[in-house]
């Protein structure tokens, strides 16, 4: 048997995806164009205090005994801080802060609250809740029809057009949920009480009631102790991992195989299966699906010891802004200093880089601080575009694709690493 297996970028689905079949005796071979894996994910430092490409805190149901939370476990040693997320967004019409997610509580301070509660009990019964049977059904609407019909259309457009505007650079009514959303709302709720059925994932409700923290009803949110470096380089342990990076697919008709820009060439058929992590127009050489990248300004303010009211991790800018949100990472970090860091998340687009001077751009890619392509942007026409390159891929029988960025999922960690684990659940040990 053919125990070779060649895992395309080692961000955080091809480490997982090695991790996984590593353990089951598998022959790895991971190819990373960064000097470290973990892609987005990896940690680094700017005057000592620890940080990733935005706030990387783990969240997913279940406790410890559920095999994606385990996985993080056995790699940390249980070494795990738990978080509460408390956020906050700034309107700017408004001149003031809200809770975020949007809280009914807060409603009654803003100036249309009379317009919101008419609105709000359009698709919602005596007790506030959410009539299903009313609602679009995410995965099959787009995000301004589903948002609009669960929130009304004075909160969508104060809280929600223009941010997905700026944080995805496409339109809420252009914007797709199937796979924007739904598969994210699916893992976070099915499990946990919300309400699922036969027509998907229904009656998801943006408007918080009581709990001032994100995601609950989700127990497993942590993040590790010493920064998650240690669980890539963990994850990567048992692999052979060589810097290279991918050039694209050649020869796709005859002795397929990958080149790389060190001139290497690995052919499809001296392995047993081939997972590509990366872009997967990039995987075939060429630029043809939309993105929306993000540069990350680190800065520090020494003689602060916290930034934000409440102790709060991230502030949000809904209106337009440039900047999506500031996090303060020492809120996720625990990182003891006089100082704080915060970090400023501003939307790029592709060929931004030739905007910046070289050195920035060398400084920022090498410390994880830049990245062209974070967010698809998922129109019905790039899922076309997406699908047309799963069917090219078909004639090369043990090519498969795996994470965010190869599968055109909005994903975050674990829903990433779930989906390496499932996929590693088709092999067989040896």
């Amino acid at each position: 048997m053919n125990k070779r297996i060649l895992v395309l970028g080692g961000g955080v689905a091809g480490s997982s995806m090695a991790y996984y079949l590593a353990e089951k005796g598998y022959d790895v071979t991971v190819v990373e164009k960064n000097s470290r894996v973990g892609g987005l994910a990896r940690t680094c430092y700017y005057s000592g205090h620890p940080y990733e490409f935005g706030p990387h805190i783990w969240f997913w149901p279940g406790g410890k005994d559920d095999p994606i939370n385990r996985t993080i476990v056995t790699l940390t040693n249980d070494e795990l801080f738990h978080i509460d997320r408390r956020l906050f967004t700034y309107v700017e019409a408004d001149g003031r802060k809200y809770r975020y997610p949007v809280h009914y509580q807060d409603i009654d301070q803003m100036p249309e609250h009379e317009t919101i509660h008419r609105e709000l009990a359009k698709n919602r019964d005596g007790g506030l809740r959410l009539i299903e049977h009313q609602l679009p059904e995410l995965g099959h609407c787009t995000f301004a029809d589903y948002f609009t019909a669960a929130v009304g259309g004075t909160l969508y457009r104060k809280f929600m057009a223009n941010y997905t505007w700026k944080m995805w650079n496409i339109p809420g009514d252009a914007l797709e949920t199937s796979m924007v959303w739904a598969d994210r709302f699916h893992h976070a709720y099915t499990k946990t009480g919300e309400q699922s059925s036969s027509r998907g994932i229904v009656g998801y409700d943006p408007i918080k009631f009581e709990d001032h923290t994100l995601g609950k009803g989700i127990r497993f949110q942590v993040y590790p102790k010493g920064g998650w470096n240690a669980v890539w380089n963990a994850m990567v342990a048992k692999s052979t991992v060589i810097r290279d990076r991918v050039v694209g697919i050649r020869d796709e008709h005859k002795q397929a195989h990958v080149l790389m820009a060190s001139g290497e060439k690995h052919y499809f058929a001296d392995y047993h299966t081939v997972f590509s992590s990366i872009d997967i127009d990039e995987l075939w050489g060429e630029d043809a699906l939309p993105y929306t990248g993000r540069m990350m300004i680190p800065l520090l303010i020494p003689g602060l010891a916290g930034a934000f009211p409440e102790g709060a991790e991230s502030l949000h800018y809904s209106s337009c802004e440039f900047q999506t949100r500031v996090t303060e990472m020492k809120v996720i970090t625990r990182h003891e200093s006089p100082d704080t860091l915060i970090l400023i998340e501003v939307p790029v687009l592709p060929g931004a880089a030739t905007c910046f001077p070289a050195n920035t751009i060398d400084y920022a890619l090498e410390h994880n601080l830049f990245t062209e392509k974070a967010y698809p942007q998922q129109s019905e026409q790039a899922f076309a575009t997406y699908h047309a390159y799963v069917d090219r891929g078909r004639k090369i029988p043990n090519l498969r694709h795996v994470g965010r960025h190869a599968e055109f999922k909005y994903w975050g960690m674990p829903e990433t690493v779930n989906s390496a684990y499932l996929k590693a659940l088709d092999f067989p040990p040896v």
